[in-house]
């Protein structure tokens, strides 16, 4: 039986492999070119820079019957006119079903409890000279809070001061405001004569702009910054 010889050591330079037939000989061959591709230097490839996602500002979510509505924008949940009382305010259902709001008077405006919030209404020209509506309670703050402290930031007099300022940026301001004033006694549950005589309030440089549509969070603020979204009322 034929048997394979043993190999022997590799050489430095060469390989030999002894045979009956005789031995085979493999000596490299530095200096000869190469039948496979030259090797190509890999460079790391520089990648952009991909931007993290920016994070969502996670503010405590407003209770839907004052938010503004994320499925018809056009009607809030919440149907009132801002210079009525809160009491005649009303909430829609998905079913065009109005209730009253005795069911949500108790809730909280966030569905995490906060004591203090601040809420700005744009669509009042003359609202930098009061500053926002601050909303401030040791415990949380509910939505009969919010409800009450607007109407009552809205119902203050106008002071004289006020009254000359406002005529000094815009001279047709009071008659506009004074317009509103008129309409507003006219149509008050109370004597036409008293209310008129009380004078122009803040609610009256609204104009006819008072349809509550809705609580968002301030674009530009931080915290519990809100603004109050409105629109023109609509008349019968």
């Amino acid at each position: 039986m034929f048997s394979r010889p043993a190999l022997p050591a590799r050489q430095p330079d060469h390989n030999v492999w002894s045979y009956p037939a005789g031995n085979l000989t493999w000596t490299p061959r530095t200096n000869e070119p190469s039948c496979l591709p030259e090797p190509v230097p890999w460079t790391p490839v520089a990648l952009f820079a991909v931007p993290w996602p920016q994070i969502v500002d996670e503010r405590p979510e407003i209770v839907p019957s004052l938010a503004i509505n994320p499925f018809q924008p056009a009607m809030p949940i919440l149907q009132w006119d801002i210079r009525q009382n809160p009491i005649t305010a009303r909430l829609t259902t998905g079913a065009h079903i109005s209730t009253d709001l005795a069911q949500v008077l108790s809730s909280q405006i966030t569905d995490i409890p906060v004591g203090i919030i601040d809420i700005a209404i744009p669509a009042c020209p003359m609202a930098y000279m009061w500053g926002v509506i601050r909303v401030q309670r040791s415990s949380a703050v509910k939505v009969q809070d919010v409800l009450d402290a607007m109407y009552e930031w809205l119902q203050k007099p106008l002071t004289r001061a006020e009254m000359e300022h406002i005529e000094c940026v815009n001279p047709d301001g009071v008659d506009s405001i004074m317009w509103a004033l008129q309409e507003r006694a006219s149509t008050s549950l109370t004597l036409h004569g008293w209310e008129h005589r009380q004078g122009p309030r803040r609610i009256d440089c609204l104009g006819d702009i008072r349809r509550w549509m809705g609580l968002c969070y301030s674009p530009t603020g931080q915290g519990m910054q809100l603004v109050l979204n409105l629109e023109t009322v609509h008349r019968l």
